[in-house]
């Protein structure tokens, strides 16, 4: 079906919106937002190392108290580390700090002293401390990548946990397995987080097209066909419009001057890993553990994509991502994207940062297309550790649990609480941010049993020189046209496979 819209599509006026939402939620291209948390997005791999004349300035100064004195209530101080991943944006910095204020104000063993830092250059900072013998002691929210970087840093909770009597059976079995993956197998973290992803779509897109919602029940059909990745590019070209009105399937359409985009997998952090998850989960190691490999689902993935941007255009390109029409990045934000398969933890930056108005009145949530009958919802979890560094580690335990078990923090991360006495309260808190979007708290649940296994930011050898390579990749089939993927594949692969015989940590 080709259509033509009566009107071209509203050019969008974002003058003072742009940068609002820029501060609020977004940074480059396809990247992840410091709201990600388990995406850690610019990390070492690619941050600016500190420099060694200036100490970069933290979003929020450490407490001047010395970790060998008692704290202004007397008690241990404990330093908490926030950069990794949630934690940078204002409303999340204001409730963290009233989370450690009402804390310490409660009690007299612990005080955390609370340490914010520009998710750019955090884990460069931390490395940094951690060399130079100033560790903080908990670093936290971080996720699965964040804690492939430190992983020889990390503390083993199981003995604390142990002796704490701390009430795992709480949680899902998977969950409370889920953070074993320290090396031998010990326990890094424990279940605070997790963030399903699945497919959010702007209303007032689809009802212009004349187009039904897509579907929120694992199973269900999309007019007659099944709700898979050819549905998905078949929808996304007809909510892909020009400046016209014609939209991605008539022969009138200007691929040159488009207004609207169908679909994208927004704050993907440029990794191929992420974005063919769709296509089924994969990892770039083998199972030998020291053998690089493209898997037959990424390069049908980035084939898919890479067509997407260039031959069907209902995926925008990286120039256009950064444009005024997709808010420098927010693209779902922006109105001008119709479906973007994210995470719960979106749910901080569908809005701008106030007094700018939202632009997207009214958004639902789909569940994730199938490929070749199977579907994968990638999955975020996020977890506070303690790093084997610390000079009060029992004290910093005790800390540690109690931000585990923090609603607030949760509500202010956009979290899906592991711990299930907190998810009502979560849904209303996300409820109450968006009261005119009557959100299908269904489709999160049901995305939960679809995880992504191997997870995408599973470890690799020198994960974070990986990363720069595979995210070289993402960055270059968005700006260039006329890639062969197949050749931009195999010289990642050998790439890869020259980072992974020269790293240093080849078992984890």
């Amino acid at each position: 079906m080709t259509q033509s819209r009566s009107g071209p599509r509203r050019l969008i006026a974002l003058a003072g919106v742009v940068a609002l939402a820029v501060a609020a939620c977004g940074t480059s291209a396809t990247s992840t937002p410091t709201p990600a948390t388990s995406a850690a997005p610019t990390t070492a791999a690619s941050a600016a190392a500190p420099s060694a004349t200036e100490a970069p300035t933290p979003l929020v100064t450490p407490e001047p108290v010395a970790q060998d004195q008692p704290g202004p209530n007397g008690g241990v101080v404990v330093r908490w580390f926030v950069g990794l991943g949630a934690g940078g944006q204002p409303q999340q910095i204001a409730t963290q700090q009233q989370v450690v204020n009402d804390y310490n104000n409660s009690q007299k063993d612990v005080y955390i002293s609370l340490e914010i830092q520009d998710n750019k250059v955090a884990g460069n900072i931390l490395k940094t401390q951690i060399a130079a013998g100033n560790s903080p002691d908990i670093i936290g929210p971080v996720g699965v990548e964040g804690l492939n970087l430190f992983i020889d840093q990390l503390a083993d909770l199981q003995p604390m946990l142990d002796s704490s009597n701390f009430d795992m059976s709480k949680f899902d079995p998977a969950l409370a397995d889920f953070f074993k993956m320290g090396k031998g197998g010990t326990t890094i973290g424990v279940p605070f987080a997790v963030y399903p992803s699945f497919i959010w779509y702007n209303k007032a897109l689809f009802d212009e097209a004349k187009l039904p919602y897509p579907p929120t029940k694992v199973g269900d059909m999309y007019q007659g066909k099944p709700w898979d990745m050819d549905a998905v590019r078949e929808l996304g070209m007809k909510l892909t419009v020009d400046k016209n009105g014609n939209d991605a399937t008539s022969p009138s359409f200007d691929a040159s001057n488009v207004v609207q985009w169908g679909f994208d997998m927004q704050w993907a952090d440029n990794s191929p890993l992420a974005e063919a998850s769709l296509f089924g989960a994969s990892s770039f190691l083998a199972s030998d553990g020291k053998t690089a490999q493209v898997s037959d689902q990424v390069k049908t993935g980035e084939k898919w994509y890479n067509a997407g941007v260039w031959t069907d255009h209902f995926i925008p390109n990286s120039n256009q991502i950064n444009s005024d029409l997709l808010a420098k990045g927010n693209e779902f934000q922006s109105g001008n994207l119709a479906m973007d398969e994210t995470h719960t933890w979106y749910s901080c930056c569908v809005n701008p940062a106030a007094p700018a108005k939202p632009i997207v009145k009214s958004f639902g949530w789909a569940i994730a297309p199938a490929y070749n009958g199977t579907i994968t919802a990638k999955l975020h979890a996020d977890t506070f550790a303690l790093l084997k560094g610390s000079k009060h580690p029992d004290a910093a335990f005790k800390a540690l649990t109690f931000l585990a078990s923090s609603g607030d923090l949760l509500n202010a991360y956009g979290a899906y609480p592991a711990d299930p006495g907190l998810v009502a309260a979560y849904k209303d808190s996300v409820n109450k941010q968006y009261p005119d979007s009557k959100l299908d708290w269904s489709v999160p649940e049901q995305m939960l049993g679809y995880p992504d296994k191997p997870n995408h930011q599973s470890w690799v050898p020198d994960y974070a020189k990986s990363k720069a390579a595979w995210q070289a990749f993402g960055t270059k089939y968005r700006t260039t046209q006329g890639l062969d993927i197949d050749a931009e594949l195999t010289t990642l692969q050998s790439t890869l496979q020259g980072i992974f015989d020269a790293a240093p940590d080849k078992n984890p």
